[in-house]
C-alpha cells in the first residue's frame, strides 16, 4: 500500500502499521498526538475503544445480513447471488448473507436450486458438532473458522461434506442463543427458514437483525414492489438491498452505493454515520460562504435583529428555492 500510494504522487510515509499487533498496542496508537481521527472497522469492543480514544472516531457494526427469497423472485438467480456473495471472501464481508428466509409456497424450490448450485444442508445430527465449531460458547464466532473454506470448517468440527461443496447450510426454526447459527459467522455457512409468507419473513428478518444486525443491510428478491417497499419501510437497517449480492452490493460492486469495505450501522446500530465510509468522510473541508440574500432589520434600532417568525420562514423558503 505504501509504494502504490507514493508512485501515485502520496507523500512517502503516508501509510504505516504496527509491526506486532496486539490490543494494547492499538490503544496506545489510538491516543498518539499525531492521530487525528480513528476509523474503526471490528467488533463492538474494537469500536467502543476507538470512541473512548478522545478522538474523533468513525465506528461501525456487525451485520447479521437476512437474505429474503420472495415467491415471486427469480429463485436461480436469486440463488446465485447469494451464493456468489456468501463465497466472496469465504463470507469475511460483514455484509454477506448470514441466513436465507423463503416462503413455503417456493421453499422446495430453493432448496433444490441451493443444493443443485453447490449448497451442502448439513444434517440434524451433525448440526450440533458445527455450532460448537463455528459459535464460541459464550457467543461470537471462532476465529478458526473465519474466512475458511467449507472443507476446513468442516474438518474442524469432524463432519462429512461432499468434495464440490460451495457453502454450508442449516435449517432452523428459532433466532437465538439457542439457535447459535443464528449469529453472524463470518464464514461460508448460512442459516436456513422456511416461513409462511412475506408478513411471516418479515418477522423472521426482524429477529435475525435484532440479533446482532441492526442498522447494517437487508437483502430482498422480489419482482413484488409492494413487498419490497413493507420492507424498505419498516426494517431497523440503513442498506436495503433488491435483486443482488450482499457482499457486492453492499459495497458498492452492483449497485450505486459509496464503494466502501467499511459500513456504518448508523445511531440504531451505535454507529456515527449510516454511510459507506469512504476516503470523503476523512476529509476536512474549509468552506468560504457568501450570504445569499439579506434579511431586512426592523426599523427600531432595539428591534434590529428581532423578526417575525412569518418573515424568517418566508426568507428562508425563498433560498432554498421552495
Amino acid at each position: 500500500m505504501e509504494e502504490a500510494a507514493v508512485a501515485a504522487g502520496a507523500p512517502p510515509g503516508v501509510v504505516g502499521c504496527l509491526s506486532v499487533c496486539t490490543k494494547e498496542a492499538t490503544s496506545e496508537l489510538m491516543r498518539l498526538p499525531e492521530i487525528a481521527l480513528i476509523l474503526a472497522t471490528g467488533g463492538s469492543g474494537m469500536v467502543k475503544a476507538a470512541y473512548s480514544a478522545g478522538k474523533p472516531a468513525y465506528g461501525v457494526g456487525p451485520g447479521n445480513v437476512p437474505a429474503f427469497i420472495e415467491r415471486s423472485a427469480d429463485v436461480r438467480q436469486a440463488v446465485a447471488d447469494i451464493l456468489a456473495s456468501k463465497t466472496f471472501d469465504n463470507g469475511t464481508i460483514c455484509a454477506s448473507e448470514q441466513a436465507i428466509v423463503t416462503e413455503e409456497v417456493i421453499a422446495d424450490q430453493v432448496s433444490d436450486e441451493v443444493q443443485r448450485q453447490g449448497g451442502y444442508f448439513v444434517p440434524p445430527e451433525d448440526v450440533p458438532r458445527l455450532e460448537r465449531t463455528v459459535i464460541l460458547p459464550g457467543g461470537g464466532v471462532n476465529p478458526k473458522v473465519v474466512g475458511q473454506s467449507p472443507k476446513a470448517i468442516a474438518d474442524l468440527a469432524g463432519i462429512q461434506i461432499p468434495a464440490d461443496t460451495r457453502v454450508l447450510l442449516v435449517r432452523l426454526d428459532q433466532v437465538g442463543p439457542n439457535a447459535p447459527l443464528s449469529a453472524e459467522k463470518l464464514c461460508p455457512v448460512l442459516a436456513f427458514y422456511t416461513v409462511k409468507d412475506w408478513v411471516q419473513a418479515c418477522e423472521r428478518c426482524y429477529e435475525l437483525l435484532e440479533y446482532g444486525g441492526v442498522g447494517h443491510s437487508l437483502v430482498i428478491h422480489s419482482q413484488n414492489k409492494q413487498v419490497i417497499m413493507e420492507f424498505a419501510m419498516k426494517k431497523p437497517v440503513f442498506r436495503i438491498l433488491v435483486n443482488t449480492p450482499s457482499s457486492q452490493g453492499a459495497i458498492g460492486l452492483t449497485t450505486g452505493l459509496e464503494p466502501a469495505l467499511t459500513l456504518g450501522c448508523g445511531t440504531w446500530g451505535g454507529s456515527i454515520t449510516a454511510d459507506n465510509v469512504s476516503p470523503m468522510h476523512l476529509i476536512n473541508r474549509k468552506r468560504l460562504a457568501y450570504g445569499r440574500g439579506k434579511i431586512q432589520a426592523k426599523c427600531d434600532p432595539r428591534q434590529r435583529f428581532q423578526y417575525t417568525r412569518e418573515e424568517v420562514i418566508k426568507k428562508v423558503e425563498e433560498v432554498l428555492g421552495l
